[in-house]
Formats: structure tokens, C-alpha cells, sequence
């Protein structure tokens, strides 16, 4: 009789450790979906519901910690998030560091999120959202050459993530480096087209290629083979004369047309980095493609209310090009312009 009650103890006490562990998944379910609809303070509800059911889930202590950063309650989540990295809990450990180091960062303690960064990357080797935040970290610290480091990393791991390329392009853009920074805010602006974001990013790419420069400005020095001066002259010579809409949208494209051209011209084996064996490579295969007419309207659709027209007008065109561009298929479309021409000059 002892032995069945015995038993029986057992099978409840395994029942009730499984019921609290569904119990606790579903309620941090529930939290996660009130957290992706922007409804924090309703999510942390559901995530403490789920610590006193079980109070060593690292999910819902990881998912308090980033509805907390959410909430702009950094010492929250700044506490959550060293939960979930004292527990050293390996399917969460990258994503709580990048919460607590964005939570020191925008404490203002730089260094601090810093020396947390290459901690992290010692101990979960390469993940390009370290690399990010690294980036991130150095950018507002104004350490433009570490930040382009840490960015470029970022992109060689994970040439999907759009904030990667818009943080590499402000960070380009404020070393000088213009021409890497239009094609970085480019590729941005093919991975998100049409958000907020995208027409901030458009405008400050606009702003950089119509801008005058003195003379002996940094930004026209030859770099990396590259002739800025030429490209700046053709820019100048082509500049819009008025406010028209479409009169601006084909200078934005034959400004792209031109340095991609340029680049193109210049590739060769002994150039060796992200511009080379990365965004000239790909804006080369766009061009030669035949697509970069729609591929231009399809990354203005933020700014030039004429484009956002076209996209309304030639879904099929959009689509085409979106799928050929996903599944990296060749074309037997001919360019507008073979890559031994020239724009002209007007």
C-alpha cells in the first residue's frame, strides 16, 4: 500500500512540474503577442504571471527585460537581462547581451556597453547583432573607424539586416567616405523600402550627392582608385533645376547609374573588401540586368511621390524584379547602358 502511495506522489508531483511548465509557455505566449502589438506594460504582466509559476524561466526573464528596453526602463532592463546572463541560459545569451548593452548605451555608459560587446563576443563567438551593437556603440561614441569595423562585420555575417547597411552608411558618411555611403544607403533602402526610416535614409542620401563642396574638400580626393572629383563634376553638371518630382527622380537615377559605372570600371582582382566583393558585384548584376529602372523607382518609393505612383501602377514590374533579385536569376533583358559606355554629360 506504501509503494502505491509512493507512486502516486510521484506521478503527481511529474504532472504538476508539467503542468506549470506549459502553464508558464503559454503565459509568456500570451506576453510576447501583447509585446509585438506595442502593448508592454500588459506583456511584463503576463511574463510575472509566468515567474511565479515558474520563477527560473530565463524566457520570460529575457522577455521582461526586452519589454522593459522597450518601455525606456533601462535598470529593468538592465536587471532582467543579467539574469539571463549570470544563468549563462546558451539559446538566450546573445539576445540578453544586446539588450543590456543597449540598455547601458542609452544610460550613457558607452564604455561600459563596450567592454560588455567584446565580452559577449568572447564568449558566443561571432553574431553579427554583437557586431551591430558594437557598431552602434562606437558610432555614438564618435569612433567612426571602429564603428565601420564592427558594421562591416555585421554585414559579412547577416547581408539581411537592414539597420546593419543604415548604421554602415551614416558612419561612412561622416568619415567622408560619400561614394561607399551612397551604395551602403542604397542596399538599406532595398531591404526596407518604405517605412518611416527609408524616407529619412533617401533624404540624407539625396542631400549628400546634391550638396556643394568647397574646392579642396576631403570628400573629392581620389579613394581607392576612385575618381570623386569626376563623379562630383557629373553630379553638378546634372543637378535638377527645379522641385519637379520626376525631374529629381532621374537625376537620383542617373547619379546611381554613374557610380555603379564608375565602380564597375574600376573592379578588378586586386581590390579586395565589402565594396568590392560585395555591393559592386551586386549593383553590377542589377545593372547589366536590365532592372535598374524599376530597381531605382523601387527604392525612392519613400521619397518621390512619382515613383510611389509607378510602384501603385506596375505591381507585376515590382514583383518581376523582386523575384528575379531573390532567386539571383539571370535575365536576357538588355541594359539601357553596356558597361564600356558612358552616361553622357550634359
Amino acid at each position: 500500500m506504501q509503494k502505491y502511495i509512493i507512486l502516486i506522489i510521484i506521478l503527481l508531483s511529474v504532472n504538476l512540474n508539467t503542468y506549470s511548465q506549459v502553464s508558464s509557455e503559454k503565459l509568456i505566449r500570451r506576453g510576447v503577442s501583447l509585446h509585438d502589438k506595442g502593448r508592454y506594460k500588459d506583456a511584463i504582466n503576463y511574463y510575472e504571471q509566468a515567474l511565479k509559476v515558474n520563477p527560473t524561466s530565463m524566457s520570460a526573464t529575457y522577455e521582461m527585460s526586452l519589454s522593459y528596453l522597450q518601455l525606456e526602463d533601462y535598470n529593468n532592463a538592465l536587471k532582467y537581462s543579467t539574469k539571463v546572463i549570470n544563468a549563462n541560459f546558451q539559446p538566450l545569451l546573445v539576445d540578453a547581451y544586446s539588450v543590456k548593452s543597449s540598455a547601458l548605451a542609452e544610460l550613457n555608459r558607452i564604455d561600459d556597453a563596450i567592454k560588455l560587446l567584446n565580452e559577449a563576443l568572447m564568449r558566443c563567438g561571432d553574431e553579427y547583432i554583437l557586431h551591430y551593437n558594437l557598431g552602434l556603440s562606437y558610432f555614438k561614441k564618435k569612433n567612426m573607424s571602429s564603428a565601420i569595423l564592427h558594421l562591416r562585420k555585421a554585414i559579412e555575417i547577416d547581408t539581411t539586416h537592414p539597420s546593419s547597411y543604415l548604421l554602415y552608411a551614416y558612419a561612412l558618411s561622416d568619415s567622408d567616405r560619400w561614394v561607399q555611403s551612397f551604395l551602403a544607403f542604397h542596399f538599406f533602402l532595398l531591404l526596407e523600402p518604405n517605412t518611416d526610416r527609408s524616407k529619412d535614409a533617401f533624404n540624407e542620401m539625396y542631400d549628400m550627392i546634391t550638396v556643394v563642396q568647397p574646392d579642396n574638400s576631403p570628400r573629392l580626393l581620389s579613394e581607392e582608385g576612385i575618381d570623386r572629383r569626376k563623379i562630383y563634376e557629373f553630379i553638378q553638371k546634372n543637378k535638377p533645376q527645379t522641385n519637379d518630382s520626376e525631374e529629381q527622380f532621374k537625376f537620383f537615377e542617373n547619379v546611381t547609374k554613374k557610380i555603379i559605372l564608375t565602380l564597375n570600371q574600376l573592379q578588378d582582382d586586386s581590390r579586395r573588401g565589402l565594396l568590392w566583393d560585395f555591393f559592386v558585384p551586386t549593383y553590377s548584376e542589377i545593372f547589366a540586368s536590365g532592372y535598374i529602372d524599376v530597381y531605382c523607382r523601387y527604392v525612392s518609393v519613400s521619397y518621390f511621390p512619382t515613383s510611389l505612383d509607378w510602384w501603385n501602377n506596375n505591381s507585376e514590374s515590382v514583383e518581376t524584379f523582386i523575384s528575379w533579385f531573390e532567386g539571383g536569376q539571370n535575365t536576357e533583358m538588355d541594359s539601357e547602358l553596356e558597361f564600356g559606355d558612358d552616361l553622357d554629360e550634359e
